[in-house]
């Protein structure tokens, strides 16, 4: 979708998608990446952002023992690293905002590689129909972005527990920067 003159680069909003017919391999091959079990992963952790075409952009996370305890100690309060668990995110993923400025297009990417940099696996994609049940396979959590909301399919809950029944759905709410539970 081009975007009109008045449409701010980072606003959340819907992107235009390629409908791919293996789309549960580019998931496949995103949850590996995030896991750190690609052949290409460094030492350092990632965060793994689906874009609108279907590619795989890798987010490094902070060198291991780089980040600030005090930082650390705020992620673990969020969730514990003892269980490593494998965390799927709905987020504005439009390339041009993301490669202009990560922080203002997903304003809680903070809070998401700390959950990378202490052991868990994120991936992060847009929500679109076409990917929901790929996108949310096998995961333990679910985060979406509050400014995504309006624009997913009313029977996104659905499609998104469809293939991980046991999924806890959380909501970052843009206005306060919280988590909220919503099953």
């Amino acid at each position: 979708m081009p975007e009109s003159p008045s449409q701010d680069l980072f606003e959340p909003r819907m992107p235009q998608v390629d409908e791919s017919p293996d789309i549960a391999n580019v998931f496949d091959q995103a949850r590996v990446s995030a896991a750190g079990n690609a052949p290409s992963d460094k030492v350092s952790r990632q965060l793994v952002l689906i874009t609108p075409g279907r590619q795989l952009m890798l987010q490094p996370c902070p060198h291991p023992g780089s980040m600030a305890p005090a930082v650390v100690k705020q992620v673990e309060k969020l969730i514990s690293p003892k269980v490593k668990r494998k965390i799927a995110v709905i987020a504005f993923t439009d390339v041009k905002a993301m490669t202009s400025d990560l922080a203002k297009t997903i304003p809680f990417v903070g809070m998401l590689i700390g959950m990378a940099y202490t052991g868990h696996a994120v991936w992060i994609f847009e929500g679109h129909s076409s990917a929901l049940a790929a996108g949310c396979k096998d995961a333990d959590l679910l985060i979406v972005d509050s400014g995504m909301l309006p624009h997913l399919p009313s029977d996104w809950r659905k499609l998104a527990a469809s293939h991980a029944p046991k999924m806890q759905i959380y909501v970052h709410d843009r206005a306060d920067n919280g988590l909220r539970q919503l099953n």
